[in-house]
This record gives structure tokens, sequence and C-alpha cells, in this order.
């Protein structure tokens, strides 16, 4: 009885390149050149780009044992991140940055600036090919909304003291438990009625002027942006990297390609 042997269906994959001659060397290096050389083009057409960064920090007063969740709390600190981009602030940005002889459309500022939310702050982060210009955009933005938003807020204050007013005087004339005490007994229904009038007015008066902010969310601090050191973005030497290692990449591909044909031959 013979013994049939089973065939050795191992495979032993050797990558060609480590049985290259010299001359594949050579294309090797060939190509890894091209593709720094299609990356230092790249880079030439394609400037770098920066990025500079101001903060604009708020202060949110909670008071403890009352009904206030982390989703209001978010909502109120993510008003100061949308009022960034309010037509007045918008507006002084621009009138700040032609002081440095730069003129910019409303379009082009809200196309370089993004808002991100970090805690209580928003990081204003300003993109743009030369560094300085970067960070003066950013601390422009960040010097307009702090100047604009302390302006409405002596209006926010005025708007939450006549809500409380008015929700109290309320109070007063509906809830019979509320009605014995002494701030309730020293008006009378006329006299309740007529404040509850005037703090209408100035809830009227002064909510468009508020912006949107509340006696609890203030601006604290704004910082100013540092002039950025090192790109974001098309830096030149990460480009011809780049392109070095796409080289080796299809050369390593190119190789193993033109193996496979050679052996099915």
């Amino acid at each position: 009885m013979s013994i049939v042997q089973k065939p050795n269906t191992k495979i032993d994959f050797v990558p060609k390149i480590f049985r290259s001659k010299f001359c594949d060397w050579m294309g090797l290096t060939g190509l890894m050149l091209l593709g720094a050389i299609i990356g230092l083009l790249i880079s030439i057409f394609l400037p770098t780009i920066y990025e500079a960064r101001s903060k604009l920090t708020t202060n949110l007063e909670v008071v403890t044992g009352t009904n206030v969740s982390e989703i209001m709390v978010d909502a109120q600190v993510d008003i100061v991140g949308t009022l960034i981009f309010h037509p007045d602030v918008v507006e002084q940005t621009i009138k700040k940055l032609e002081t440095r002889g730069l003129t910019y459309t409303y379009s082009e500022l809200i196309h370089k600036t993004r808002i991100e939310r970090q805690l209580m702050s928003n990081i204003i982060k300003v993109r743009d090919h030369e560094p300085e210009k970067a960070a003066w955009i950013a601390t422009a933005w960040a010097e307009s909304a702090y100047e604009r938003l302390s302006e409405a807020y002596p209006h926010a204050l005025a708007l939450t003291e006549a809500k409380a007013s008015q929700m109290m005087l309320k109070s007063c004339l509906s809830d019979i438990e509320k009605q014995s005490l002494p701030f309730c007994q020293s008006l009378s229904v006329d006299e309740a009625q007529q404040i509850i009038s005037e703090t209408e007015n100035i809830i009227l008066r002064e909510s468009p002027l508020s912006l949107g902010l509340t006696g609890e969310l203030n601006v604290s601090q704004y910082q100013l942006a540092p002039v950025p050191e090192y790109p974001v973005a098309f830096h030149r030497p990460i480009l011809i990297l780049v392109g070095a290692l796409a080289g080796l990449v299809t050369a390593l591909v190119i190789g193993e390609i033109e193996m496979k044909e050679s052996e099915r031959e």
C-alpha cells in the first residue's frame, strides 16, 4: 500500500521589495521623489492656513434650590455663542478691522470664523493664510462681542427684575396663601394692577435690548488671540512627506502587480 502525500498548500508570501534588484530600488526612489515634488507643487498653489483663537467667558449664577436643569444652563451659555454673530457685533468687528487696514464683508467674516463651546466659554476660531490677520480678526470678534453684550446686560437685569416683580404681583392677586404676606397686604388691587401694567411696559421695552441675556447670565471677560505659530492645513513639509509616502505605496503596489503578472506567465 502506497502512502499518498498531501500537497503542500502553504504559501510563503515575500513582498517583492525584499527581492528587489538595484534597478527596482531606483524606480522606488524615483516614485518617492516624484510624489515629494507633487506635494511641493501642491503646497505652492495651496498656501498654508493658520488658525487663531480668542475666548469669551461667561458667568451663570444658579440659585440653589431652584428647578434649573443642565439643559437650561447649556441653553443659556449657547446664547452667547449665537450672539457672537449678531449684526451689531459683526458691524463693530468690521469697523475695528478697518482701523488696521483690513476690509471684509459680513459673509467673508462668517466664512472665516467658527465658534466652539468649552464649558462656560466660547472659543472664537478664525482661519487665514496670514497668522497675524487671523489673530487680529479673532481678537476683534472677542472685543466686539464683549462690548456689545456688556451693553445689553443692564437691560437684561431690568428685564429679569420686571418679570420677577410681575410674577410676585400676579401671585398676590391670585394666590390666597400669598395674599397674607406683608408685601401683598401693602398694595391695593388697583395699585397692584397698575404696577403690573408698568412692568409689562418695561418687559416690552427691555426684551429686544437684552439680546436674550438674563440677569443670571453675563459675559465676564475675553482673552486676546495670540498669533499662531504653526499652520493647521497645507503645511509644506507635511504635504511633501505625504507625497513621498504616496510614491512609496505606489511603487510597492506596482511591484507586486508586476510580480503576479510574471508568475502567471
